[in-house]
């Protein structure tokens, strides 16, 4: 199963955790409790508190653990060049005003 998180709060029981697979650019937010996150082929480990944050920079499997009972935001990364330029074109008003030179 995968789950499409876009921006998404979870909350975790103390010791479960979420897997992130191939999650380059995704961050994740401690909103309350504590978090281990562990990347695959990584020696660093972090460990969120409240109020902190962190961007996945590995590609592979991520762990996201909860060190007591937790609340985290993951947030994708955001689109950039033409595909950020392509979305707020396709976004605008039909009928808008227009403009002549």
């Amino acid at each position: 199963m995968r789950l499409l998180l876009g921006q998404s709060k979870l909350g975790l029981e103390r010791d479960q955790l979420v897997a992130v697979r191939d999650g380059r650019g995704v961050r994740v937010v401690c909103l309350s409790g504590a978090l281990w996150i562990t990347q695959e082929h990584s020696t660093a480990d972090v460990v969120l508190g409240a109020g902190q944050s962190t961007v996945i920079n590995r590609a592979g499997l991520t762990l996201v653990t909860a060190l007591s009972r937790s609340t985290l935001r993951i947030q994708e990364p955001r689109t950039t060049g033409v595909w950020s330029a392509l979305l707020g074109w396709l976004r605008q008003p039909i009928g808008g005003p227009t403009t002549a030179f």
